[in-house]
């Protein structure tokens, strides 16, 4: 990156990473955007999945044939058809290509060590309030949380937090009617608001309003 700083963005657990790289490297970022993703911990019996298949999830494809076929993979794992139900309602597993085929942007065994290893400790909070720190008296540097109208894993309450640790430095934009990845659900609006942040972090007076 030849010491340039740049526009940082994370979704879902990215979210919490990217949080985590800001808070130890501030000098690399010229705006940190989060997408879907508050700071409150998340306990790992809160994703319990009973007879969790580990060797299944860990060889578990993300592009199938059909959505059957991504339904029984979950199956044999061992999640519930209600949760796979949902995460094809929230757009997080979708038709791909012109041939019928099914990509899953959640992959298993990823999610098993995000509970395990990120979220069910303190690290969202600590990383926050780093974050702040070291943003919240910089105008030259501004946060973004993008929030999911339907189905958000954001809760109001955490919200609040992270906006009460820097009100000047962070905008928050909630999108009607996107799901859990913006990025895929309301692409076209994301993307726009994504060049304009990008734009805005590389002007000479950020402004931090979408």
């Amino acid at each position: 990156l030849q010491k340039k700083r740049f526009v940082l963005v994370g979704h879902s657990m990215g979210g919490r990473v990217a949080m985590c790289y800001a808070a130890k490297h501030p000098e690399d970022i010229s705006a940190l955007v989060i997408e879907d993703m508050d700071i409150r911990r998340r306990e790992v019996n809160s994703n319990f999945i009973p007879n969790f298949n580990e060797a299944k999830a860990l060889s578990f494809e993300r592009l199938h044939p059909n959505l059957d076929s991504v339904k029984n993979a979950f199956g044999e794992i061992g999640y519930p058809s209600d949760m796979v139900d949902k995460w094809v309602r929230e757009g997080r597993v979708y038709e791909h290509g012109s041939e019928g085929q099914y990509w899953s942007d959640v992959h298993p065994a990823f999610r098993a060590l995000c509970y395990r290893r990120i979220f069910d400790s303190n690290s969202g909070v600590t990383c926050w309030n780093t974050i702040a720190q070291h943003f919240s008296n910089s105008n030259a540097v501004k946060v973004y949380l993008l929030v999911a109208g339907i189905g958000t894993v954001c809760e109001q309450e955490s919200i609040n937090d992270m906006v009460e640790c820097m009100p000047s430095t962070i905008s928050v934009k909630t999108y009607p009617t996107g799901y859990h990845s913006l990025h895929g659900s309301v692409m076209e609006e994301f993307l726009c608001d994504l060049q304009e942040i990008i734009e805005d972090a590389n002007s000479p007076h950020p402004q931090g309003k979408l």
